[in-house]
């Protein structure tokens, strides 16, 4: 079996563009990421894990300026071999309280260990720079000049300062303002000096408002009488105009909106049923020009982003894919640390974690392999599934990082087993009996994704067996349906007709069988089950590409969510706009209901297709679109056909059973990109289409 994978966008692919981080020493960098991980869990562990026992915030803001300090070092802002030193002092300025706090509370003992480890592997990078030749030691690069993105994710490499993390410890409580003691009066004797003491004291006494040891007395509140604050004036009619923001609030609001464009643009990428996949392009220059626009603002738009997601009030995961796209494409191993420390304070969250993952799939970083590596070592199965995903995705996990990766929890094994099986490693047949006997939905439907793209001598046996699964026996039909033969097929559509389901069904549809047809259509007869009805009506049009498209109302509930009613609180209702400015004998009619183009349910419409159109069809072969099947069809389905984007990437795998090659494709990809990887499926799916209409596949084996 051959791979092809496609290059990605790398800095100094585009028009000679530099690395940001090229002068590095190699040692020195893995060293200096070494200590970067065991501080940023240093730093985490003191927000999360303790208790404030001792004032905290000495210790958060030198933690804060090693960061700035290692990210010089990193990075080459300043001279590398001073920063470095410059981080061990302020980490040992910030483990000196650490430590006398974990005499006594055995809560501080894991912040003082992962500070020592992370100034050791200070040291370590401290002797490699020492060591290395002078240009590795150097301050700041001269930095190209900005170029707009193409189409493509630029890295901007933006002349800045350091990005410094704020982390968020409780604020000492402050000091408690207590009244001096008045000096002491000598016991009075006689009334004449009780009467002196008295009025002594009242002399002493502080003013009636004032707080203890202020000088000046507040003034009492108004006990009434008075005539009270003065009335806002109603908007349009304000005597005085309110100040004009500053400079740099005008250009962190510009970035606000540009990061909220970001988002917009990223969850409206993937398109609906029926949209081709280029109408995305759209989306996507404008997304790249908001990025553009954050970059050319410079430091105090690039600096502002990680504040944005940290003061979210809650765990958007649209900003989550938004900060990582942006500070993806700016240079530095700060900017990608904003986004994992964000990732890693997400308390887990699956959505937020899996959008940073897909902005990261996208994202033109060059230190991004070295960040995964570190998160692989992270201690949440869920990040370390992202992370290997991410890798694996862009084709930078090795195989045995992938085969590790499938020896660990069932959501990080799962997500590489779904690489492993574009490119079977030795150690495959293993790791499936593995999954296989998980009772991990997930790891079981990779196990079985993974037999049937290395062409397991027992995958049409073990998805058989598994389409009974409660879990994921939809999945196993169209695995069967994808990579099946012609036996498999008509076993489907027998169990369709059988038990009607809406995924058995749909894999009726991508299994093919012309001998399939005429059982769908007896579904359609039989009523029932809308669900089952409208997948028989998919599967007909995918295999015989009749076009009896309806339109069909989607009703209200499908598209909002109902409002909730109005509390009575004895006031008369306000009549609507429409009410208002009506004629009440010409009020408008009730909004037109909306309505999507879906395949007919209409049985006898698709009995009459049949028998007038599909006669000479060879009811023991294999069609597609109404044409014999052939990779080809399936890519031109791939490439223009009306499919969604998980429909897409089940046609990527048939290319890829039915082809025995490999282009790395997925419509989470961007356009171009997309339409690259097209271009290399067509000579390859143009040599294995010498049988049409046939069940016909490379035999590749697993091992």
């Amino acid at each position: 079996m051959s791979f092809s994978y496609l290059p990605f966008v790398a800095p100094g692919a585009a028009e000679g563009y530099p690395s940001a981080t090229a002068g590095t020493h190699l040692p020195a960098q893995e060293q200096l990421e070494s200590g970067h991980a065991a501080l940023r869990r240093a730093a985490l562990s003191l927000e999360h894990d303790v208790e404030p026992t001792i004032d905290l915030t000495g210790p958060a803001r030198a933690i804060e300026r090693a960061f700035v300090a290692l990210y010089d070092a990193f990075d080459g802002r300043a001279d590398r071999l001073a920063s470095a030193r410059a981080a061990m002092a302020e980490i040992d300025s910030a483990a000196a309280p650490i430590g006398e706090a974990a005499a006594l509370d055995a809560g501080f003992a894991p912040v003082a260990a992962l500070l020592q480890h992370a100034r050791g592997c200070l040291e370590r990078a401290e002797a490699r720079l020492a060591a290395a030749p002078a240009a590795a030691q150097g301050g700041a690069q001269p930095r190209p000049t900005l170029l707009a993105s193409l189409d493509r994710p630029r890295l901007h490499a933006v002349p800045r300062r350091s990005l410094s993390p704020a982390l968020k410890v409780p604020e000492p409580p402050p000091a408690e303002l207590c009244a001096k003691p008045p000096p002491p009066i000598a016991p009075p004797t006689t009334f004449e000096e009780l009467k002196a003491a008295v009025a002594a004291l009242k002399k002493q006494a502080p003013a009636p408002g004032a707080l203890p040891g202020e000088g000046d007395p507040r003034p009492l509140p108004a006990r009434g009488g008075g005539a009270g604050p003065a009335r806002e004036p109603p908007p349009g009619f304000a005597k005085q105009i309110g100040a004009a923001i500053d400079d740099l609030a005008f250009l962190r609001g510009r970035a606000r909106e540009c990061l909220e464009d970001v988002a917009l643009s990223g969850m409206q990428r993937a398109p609906l049923l029926g949209d081709p996949f280029r109408g995305a392009l759209v989306l996507e220059r404008r997304m790249l020009a908001a990025i553009d626009v954050i970059a050319a603002i410079g430091e105090p738009a690039i600096e502002h982003v990680p504040r944005l997601v940290a003061d979210a009030p809650v765990k958007d995961p649209s900003l989550a894919f938004a900060s990582a796209m942006v500070l993806g494409c700016v240079a530095g191993r700060d900017a990608l640390a904003a986004a994992e420390l964000a990732l890693l304070r997400s308390d887990r969250d699956r959505a937020f974690i899996e959008q940073v993952g897909a902005a990261w799939k996208l994202a033109p970083h060059d230190l991004l392999p070295l960040a995964l590596r570190g998160l692989l070592r992270d201690p949440a199965p869920l990040i370390r599934a992202m992370a290997i995903d991410v890798l694996a995705y862009r084709g930078l996990a090795t195989e045995d990082e992938l085969v590790a990766a499938a020896l660990d929890e069932a959501p990080v094994a799962a997500r590489a087993l779904h690489h492993l099986g574009w490119a079977p490693s030795a150690r495959l047949p293993e790791l499936i009996q593995r999954a296989l006997a998980s009772p991990d939905a997930e790891l079981r439907e990779a196990a079985w994704t993974a037999m049937a793209l290395s062409d397991h001598p027992h995958a049409s046996l073990a998805l058989r067996a598994a389409l009974d699964d409660p879990e994921g026996g939809d999945a196993a039909a169209l695995l069967l349906g994808v990579a099946g033969d012609e036996g498999d097929a008509r076993h489907l559509a027998a169990r369709a007709l059988e038990a009607p389901r809406r995924g058995l069904i749909f894999a009726v549809g991508f299994a093919g069988a012309a001998s399939s047809v005429p059982l769908l259509i007896d579904l359609l007869e039989r009523g029932g089950d809308e669900a089952a009805q409208r997948a028989a009506a998919y599967a007909l049009e995918r295999i015989t590409g009749a076009g009896l498209w309806e339109e069909v109302a989607v009703k209200d509930e499908e598209i909002f969510v109902a409002d909730p009613p109005e509390p009575d609180v004895g006031e008369p209702r306000e009549l609507k706009l429409a009410q208002l400015v009506s004629d009440a004998r010409d009020l408008p009619a009730e909004p037109a209901p909306e309505v999507v183009e879906q395949p007919t349910v209409d049985a006898a419409r698709w009995r009459a297709f049949w028998r007038e159109r599909c006669q000479g069809w060879d009811l023991g072969g294999r069609y597609r679109r109404g044409l014999p099947y052939t990779p080809e069809v399936v890519l031109d389905e791939l490439d223009a056909g009306p499919v969604t984007p998980a429909e897409r990437r089940h046609l990527q795998r048939e290319l890829i059973v039915r082809t025995g090659h490999v282009v790395r494709f997925d419509p989470h990809d961007l356009v171009v990109v997309q339409e690259e990887a097209i271009r290399a499926w067509r000579p390859i799916a143009a040599r294995a289409s010498g049988a049409p209409g046939r069940w016909t596949r490379p035999r590749r084996r697993a091992a």
